[in-house]
């Protein structure tokens, strides 16, 4: 995954808000206090690179396990404001396999995105199942798998109205994976799911 060429993200749009109303409509979904929804430390533990939504933008940007931190303003999109690509060093992991790069996205100064892509030898690559295996036993939620998209995410109990669903977006947690054949790539992103969904259409030019 490399600065803004991000084939990562492509997909993004549509498998994240997607695969919510299609389990929004469906009934498919997790028990949850009514449209309070799951603090991301409770969702995921420790966050991601030791970066947790919510946490403070500023600080995150001068996190000593991210190098070469290159920042630009985002005017396009509402629901971030800049995006800072890093690299990573050689020990660090993401779901037990090993990274070299990602990105963060923050608004005003709080971070809502944290994104990165692991390199597999193909689509029956073992590393990607076990990449799964291992958010699985790390997020407090279950996840819905469809085709190559598995989205980890907490939703309401009740269905949600159109107007409701986008307000709980700007607050919910989720982790959504997607197998890049064509690219040798997994594509991983944390965030909330209206960030998610903004990168996604923001980048699929």
């Amino acid at each position: 995954m490399h600065n803004p060429r991000l084939p990562l993200t492509r997909w993004l749009s549509a498998a994240a808000l997607g695969m919510v109303m299609a389990m929004n409509a469906s009934g498919c979904l997790a028990a949850a206090d009514d449209l309070v929804p799951q603090t991301p430390a409770a969702f995921l533990p420790g966050g991601m690179l030791g970066i947790q939504l919510g946490g403070s933008w500023r600080e995150s940007k001068h996190n000593p396990s991210l190098h070469h931190m290159d920042c630009q303003a985002v005017k396009e999109a509402g629901d971030f404001d800049e995006v800072c690509f890093f690299r990573t060093s050689n020990q660090s992991r993401v779901g037990g396999a090993e990274i070299h790069d990602g990105f963060i996205a923050g608004k005003d100064n709080l971070v809502v995105l944290v994104g990165t892509g692991i390199s597999i030898t193909s689509a029956d690559d073992p590393l990607a199942e076990a990449v799964v295996r291992s958010f699985e036993t790390q997020i407090n939620s279950a996840f819905q798998h469809t085709g190559d998209n598995v989205l980890f995410v907490k939703l309401p109990a009740r269905h949600m109205s159109a107007a409701e669903l986008a307000g709980f977006s700007k607050k919910v947690p989720v982790l959504l994976l997607q197998l890049e054949a064509k690219s040798k790539e997994l594509a991983v992103l944390y965030g909330y799911l209206a960030p998610v969904n903004a990168f996604g259409a923001l980048t699929a030019d």
